[in-house]
């Protein structure tokens, strides 16, 4: 079951998480997802980088990882990056759009793109929208298909949070004329390329979508009428292919003090280094970034009491933060899935329980 807590400092907050989904789940190959120890610092009020101009390209832009996580699910999920552990791009392989070579580690996307790392921790590649999804009687989250997302007459809700403290929302967004539509990726296949290359095999083409370099906008949404930056969740480009980075590829605003590039990368344990895995990146030696323990303010929540309450209930399961923030920047009660279920993963091929209460 998902179970969070929160600390305010200063202006930035850092949620703790063991890092498990509020959905039944699949772990696949890397079998089995665990709870974790996993904390994300992010800023209440996001500041623009002025480094960064994502409307023309990401240059001067810090880059989001390409592997490990560079941002976090409203239900304190790890977001990962594109490539998998090979070096290819997991959602283009999950699509179809190639094959693995012989002898390369597997590579399986459970429901929802999600699936957990050798490590243990589960994190999605792609979509994450299913934490707003809810099973009708007598389906299970087998029959959850991302087109019921993409295909929405309202905007997206909020699915999670980058590390610079932007938005990340679902599919769908308002156009220039307040219209619903769905977001689109700016990138695309470069001249033979299949996604096989990871990262490399992608280009930004300017306006080829709705979405900019970073897959981020500024427009108005529920949460900020009066408009305001943040990013979608992608599955299509401008052009109807492929949708990478399917997230964020870069950060459009600044990252926390403690997060400015000087520190080493120690993005991707549990699923390129770790127990079992390698050797940490230099620098690493000492684990991942512990969480923080100082605080203004604490808060912490457990979701499982949410089972009691009916769907779509409107929950703020972090409202402490808009009394403890005057700011612009809160976790808004949109965001936040009401019907958890809590329930372990396994392998693909074992979860014929899938569906149980």
């Amino acid at each position: 079951m998902c179970d969070l807590s929160f600390v305010i400092e200063d202006q930035n907050i850092t949620i703790s998480t063991n890092g498990l989904p509020n959905h039944d789940f699949e772990s696949t190959l890397g079998c089995c997802a665990t709870a974790q120890s996993m904390s994300y610092t992010i800023p209440l009020t996001p500041t623009d980088d002025p480094n960064c101009n994502p409307t023309v390209s990401s240059d001067g832009c810090v880059m989001a990882a390409i592997r490990g996580s560079i941002a976090f699910t409203v239900t304190g999920v790890a977001i990962y990056g594109p490539e998998d552990g090979p070096g290819g791009d997991a959602v283009a392989l999950e699509e179809g759009a190639y094959q693995q070579e012989e002898g390369e580690q597997p590579v399986d996307l459970g429901v929802c793109h999600g699936h957990s790392g050798p490590g243990g921790e589960y994190h999605y590649h792609a979509d994450a929208n299913c934490i707003h999804w809810h099973a009708a009687e007598g389906e299970t989250m087998y029959d959850y298909n991302l087109d019921s997302q993409r295909t929405l007459n309202t905007h997206s809700k909020i699915v999670g949070f980058a590390f610079d403290g932007n938005s990340i929302y679902g599919y769908t967004g308002w156009n220039e004329d307040g219209d619903v539509v769905e977001m689109t990726s700016s990138y695309r296949l470069k001249d033979g390329a299949d996604g096989s290359g990871g990262i490399d095999d992608y280009e930004y083409i300017q306006d080829l979508g709705t979405l900019d370099a970073c897959n981020g906008i500024f427009s108005a949404t529920p949460d900020w009428p009066e408009g305001i930056y943040h990013y979608h969740t992608t599955m299509i480009n401008g052009e109807g292919g492929i949708g990478f980075p399917y997230f964020i590829n870069c950060y459009g605003s600044e990252l926390p003090s403690d997060d400015d590039g000087d520190d080493p990368d120690c993005s991707g344990h549990g699923e390129t280094w770790g127990p079992g895995i390698g050797p940490p990146p230099p620098g690493c030696e000492n684990g991942p970034p512990p969480s923080g323990d100082q605080s203004v303010e604490k808060g912490v929540f457990s979701v499982p009491w949410l089972k009691s309450l009916p769907p779509n209930s409107g929950t703020i399961l972090l409202s402490v933060l808009v009394m403890a923030s005057v700011t612009r920047f809160a976790f808004k009660e949109s965001a936040f899935d009401s019907n958890a279920q809590g329930q372990a993963g396994r392998v693909r091929e074992y979860r014929s329980d899938l569906a149980r209460a």
